[in-house]
């Protein structure tokens, strides 16, 4: 018996009813169908909202249709759409010369951002709307639901059953192939702004972007202020896509970002929506109070747009925006700048006019005019304490020798201060001073990690201890934990090294307790008693910190950080290369160095992998293949640097001349802070120059320097030789925990007192985790991992053994045998990063030949997961929901890539069976197309006929093969559909992977031989065979000569 689930329009129709009814007041237009009939309805609704422009003259169709061209050219990306929805002072508008001339020019507003829930403002609901295709390939296709705000499509929402596979996935998946085949682009569906994908039970938002941006990763789930997940459609309708909500989120809660490399629209979390709104209502009653957002969950997104948004509020004169300085100095001011084409006069300075972003300022005088200038609306500052203290002393001096009041009144103004990073941004100090300047003010603190009374500060006299204490109420709360269930951020895989030997430290002891006077008298034996019965961290605390400062203990830890295996994960080698990168942190700024030092010497003869580690050769299957690895940087401020010697700073600036030697680049001392924002850069690897190979930095030390506050999403793994705890162990860890694809939770591999560095992780994950018990925020360690992948492994033999699984198989058998290989998957993905594992592997037959079943079985996964894509349930226990159809994240089971493979090609003795055995076994485990496959096989079979030499260099051989390969295909190609071979290697030459439309195919259409076609097709048509010459030549492109030639890249 079938189980029973709504029909999607079902589905649809209930969902209509819902955005209909009570306070959410859509209105249903059942009337409008296709695009023409919602064109129609925008200009009725133009020609409403504009009567008196018009002046009681129709806009006539040649008006129309000017209006019609000049919105789709302000409309042509997401990212230009939403720019020009955000208008001028909240209203979009076009201009258009009336086609009587005596009538002149019109501006006139399709949108408005003022009138939200009223005014000018329309709200209606469409579906089913006809969309034709968009070019000669893409089908005619009809769109679920669609939200239009005065007449322009602003939501689309796209729905799948309850049983669809993957649930929302499908519907997403849906927006994103109607993206590629241009379905909101070049027509009105060109304003959307924002997707709501669901499936009835689940359901997730995201922001409009070009095809190439569509990722899962954007994909947000609804919480209420509370936090509690809001995953019904109708829920999720009644909360976020009620009039005036739904408007409201488009208008203050998506933002255009531009930088160099990419401009995109962005849509805020819930958490963000109710953080901004809490701030709102304290605002109101001059209530100051503090946000506790997780670190990595975009607290400084959130606190410039709260600082936007009440620069707008009626009763406050000002918004300033405080800063740490070394933020603005470095990472942050790009950051912000971002955001300046929202405002009308971008970034400035000064005495600034409306509608402004005013980041930093290069003077106090600068600073202070705009202060004592008249307040105007929505002028956004953002500065650092020390800026603002400058400007108000120079501001104080110059109005009291001028004589006028300007300085009094500014102190008597309603000023709201937001503090991004609160506690390192602003001292409790520095704050009082402030406050005591502008006894009107309202303070708002942003921080990741607050400072509680299990934490508390040292301060002097009646100084602010916590940040309870210094700021007031926290006002929103979106601890790590949610930030985790949400995918904002990733766990921590934590791995504590022991670099003293434990019979060492007892003998340590032993000596120290001996020269206790207490213990004096005591035999052997009970002393020996007593360190056996001491816990791990009172053994620790005998440790001498000197012990953490010599050699040998430095040698053990970059031996453990380097060991091949070890790098190959925590830095994720891809095809022999880097693909992550990572930071160490010492106890000082000595010890930085001595590492700095330590590493380059290990590391500077081009074979130091082989020379250091003679006993730990990389496992079979990975490559290191890059000769400059590690690059490697150290950096600190100069506050932290401030006592050192002479001799000191030589040694520095022998560092930033290796440094410049490396990357061509041309700092000294006396630049130091731009060496460090240059690092800074290639660490974070963002703008576009330092994501090309070899000029990133694949290592860099510090000591406190980039452990708050920067955002590099590269970064995977941190390696400590220091104590941490609280609030600095989650800001330093939290450097790793950015989202980013191929990489599953940041690495942390302590060095010092394991025992004392587990119990501080498991301290400070509880206090900001809001959880007495585990949070999940950190990974199981090793063994328990361990432990589940043998039950795993237990599960998938069990299951596999039943019979022999096809995909003819009962319906139950196919659903457990999947579900048994994806949790065995995940379980070797959860064991591969720990260092442990490569130990194992070497050891241990029994893991190897467990993780041989993945190997064995992947193809009959597959095969048996194709065959669920078809079915339904029929009955309980035919349970598809925890089975991942359209997974991201496809675990990387084998090691091996065309490096590897290259690597055996370049060693091949002809005719060797055992070599030959060795390359076909890692052909077959290659990740390749039968294509790229079968051109080895034919690389190795001439090396045993002898028609190649052994000794020619093999990228050569392979340039010369695969090239062959190639030409082959377009040679083929031209002779099946009689088409010019020249035209196709032009477009071949030019063409990108998905690229649309694609290169060259005029000049190919235009080459055909259609009748020579059709003596060898009599069935063909001439209105078709374009087309379908087209749809096969991107399959070519796509499926067997871009695969050729990424071997050769």
């Amino acid at each position: 018996m079938k189980m029973n689930h709504r029909e999607e329009a079902e589905v649809e129709e209930q969902l209509i009813r819902v955005l209909g009814e009570g306070h959410n007041q859509w209105t249903y237009r059942p009337d409008l169908k296709s695009e023409e009939d919602l064109w129609i309805n925008l200009r009725q609704k133009i020609i409403s909202n504009n009567q008196a422009e018009l002046n009681d003259s129709p806009l006539t169709d040649k008006e129309f249709e000017t209006i019609k061209t000049e919105l789709l050219l302000r409309t042509k990306t997401p990212f230009d759409a939403a720019k020009w929805l955000k208008g001028e002072n909240g209203m979009a508008r076009i201009t258009i010369e009336r086609e009587d001339p005596q009538l002149g020019s019109v501006s006139l507003i399709l949108y408005s951002n003022q009138d939200i829930g009223g005014g000018i403002s329309t709200y209606e609901v469409v579906h089913q709307i006809a969309k034709r295709g968009s070019n000669i390939e893409a089908r005619d296709r009809r769109f679920d639901v669609t939200l239009l705000i005065n007449g322009l499509p602003i939501v689309q929402i796209e729905l799948k059953q309850v049983t669809a596979k993957d649930g929302f996935y499908q519907a997403f998946n849906q927006i994103k192939k109607y993206a590629e085949e241009g379905m909101f682009r070049n027509n009105i569906f060109s304003t959307l702004q924002l997707f709501v994908v669901s499936n009835e039970q689940t359901t997730r938002y995201f922001a409009n972007a070009l095809p190439k941006d569509l990722h899962p990763k954007f994909l947000f789930s609804w919480r209420t202020k509370d936090n509690k997940k809001v995953e019904n459609l109708y829920e999720f309708c009644k909360q976020v896509l009620n009039i005036p909500d739904a408007h409201r989120l488009i208008a203050d809660y998506t933002i255009v970002s531009e930088d160099q490399d990419n401009k995109t629209l962005m849509v805020l979390h819930p958490y963000q929506v109710h953080a901004i709104q809490a701030l709102f209502i304290a605002a109101n009653k001059h209530q100051s109070g503090y946000v506790w957002h997780a670190t990595g969950s975009g607290k400084t997104l959130t606190s410039f747009v709260s600082t936007k948004l009440l620069a707008r509020k009626s009763g406050i004169d000002r918004t300033i925006m405080l800063v740490d300085r070394k933020d603005l100095d470095n990472q942050t001011t790009t950051e912000f700048t971002k955001f300046a084409s929202e405002f009308n006069t971008g970034i400035s300075s000064g005495n600034a006019k409306a509608n402004s972003l005013i980041v930093g300022t290069g003077s106090a005088k600068e600073l202070s005019e705009t202060l004592l200038a008249d307040a105007n609306a929505n002028v956004v500052i953002i500065t650092t304490r020390q800026k603002l203290d400058a400007a108000l002393k120079y501001a104080k001096k110059q109005e009291e020798k001028k004589g006028t009041n300007r300085f009094q009144k500014l102190m008597g103004q309603h000023i709201v201060f937001v503090v991004d990073e609160c506690h390192r941004a602003l001292s409790a100090e520095n704050m009082e001073e402030i406050k005591k300047m502008f006894p009107k003010s309202t303070w708002f603190g942003f921080t990741g990690t607050p400072i509680f009374p299990e934490n508390r500060k040292q301060a002097k006299g009646q100084l602010a201890r916590t940040t309870h204490d210094q700021y007031g109420e926290v006002l929103h709360t979106y601890t790590i934990k949610n930030a985790l269930e949400d995918g904002s951020v990733l766990g921590f895989q934590v791995e504590h090294e022991n670099t003293v030997e434990p019979t060492s430290l007892e003998n340590k002891i032993y000596r120290k307790l001996k020269e206790v006077e207490t213990y004096a008298e005591y035999s052997p034996e009970q002393i020996n008693r007593m360190i056996d019965q001491m816990e791990s961290i009172k053994k620790e605390s005998y440790l001498d910190p000197a012990v953490f400062e010599a050699d040998e203990h430095i040698q053990k830890v970059i031996h453990k950080m380097f060991r091949p295996d070890n790098a190959y994960t925590k830095f994720d080698f891809r095809n022999g290369r880097p693909t992550k990168s990572a930071i160490l942190t010492t106890s000082s700024i000595d010890m930085a160095k001595k590492y700095y030092r330590a590493i380059k010497e290990m590391t500077k003869e081009p074979d130091w992998l082989t020379k250091e580690f003679p006993n730990h050769p990389i496992r079979e299957g990975r490559t290191m293949e890059d000769p400059d690895f590690p690059r490697i940087a150290i950096t600190y401020s100069l506050e932290e640097n401030s006592r050192d010697s002479s001799a000191q700073q030589e040694e520095m600036q022998k560092i930033i001349e290796e440094y410049n030697q490396y990357y061509d680049t041309a700092w000294s001392l006396a630049d130091i802070e731009r060496y460090n924002g240059d690092i800074n850069n290639r660490l974070a690897r963002k703008r576009a120059e330092f994501k090309q190979f070899g000029k990133q930095i694949d290592l860099v030390i510090v000591v406190d320097r980039l452990l708050t506050g920067f955002d590099a999403p590269t970064i995977q793994t941190l390696f400590v030789d220091r104590n941490l705890e609280y609030a600095g162990l989650i800001q330093a860890f939290s450097r790793t925990n950015r989202t980013y694809p191929e990489k599953t939770k940041g690495l942390i591999v302590t060095f010092r007192k394991p025992a004392t560095m587990e119990k501080n992780v498991e301290d400070a994950t509880k206090l900001y985790s809001e959880a007495k018990e585990e949070s999940g925020l950190i990974y199981p360690s090793y063994q328990e991992s361990k432990k589940r992948f043998k039950q795993a492994y237990r599960k998938l033999k069990e299951v596999s053994s039943m019979e022999s699984i096809d995909e003819h198989t009962p319906l139950e058998i196919r659903i457990e045998y999947v579900k048994a290989f994806q949790e065995l998957n995940r379980a070797y993905e959860s064991l591969v990063t720990y260092d442990d594992y490569n130990d194992d592997m070497v050891q241990s037959s029994t893991l190897n030949n467990q993780i041989q079943l993945l190997e064995e079985q992947i193809g009959v996964y597959e095969t048996v997961k194709g065959s669920l894509m078809e079915e339904e349930p029929e009955k309980e226990g035919e349970d598809f929901s925890t089975i991942e159809f359209y997974s991201e994240n496809t675990t990387k089971l084998y090691d091996i890539d065309s490096t590897y493979i290259d690597q055996l090609l370049g060693t091949y003795a002809a005719n060797s069976s055992d070599a030959r055995e060795e390359i076909e076994k890692a052909l077959a485990k290659l990740n390749k197309t039968e294509g790229v496959k079968e051109v080895y096989r034919q690389i190795l079979n001439a090396f045993d006929v002898g028609t190649l030499d052994s000794n020619e260099d093999i990228f050569v051989i392979k340039r010369r093969y695969f090239t062959q390969a190639s030409d082959d295909l377009i040679h083929a190609f031209s002779n099946e559909w009689f088409v010019s071979e020249k035209e196709l290697h032009a477009s071949n030459l030019q063409y990108l992977p998905g690229e649309d439309p694609i290169p060259n195919m005029k000049a190919i259409i235009n080459s055909k031989d259609y009748e020579g076609y059709k003596a060898n097709h009599p069935e063909a048509k001439p209105f078709k065979y374009p087309q379908e010459m087209k749809r096969a030549w991107r399959k070519m492109l796509d499926d067997e000569l871009i695969p050729l030639e990424n071997e050769l890249r």
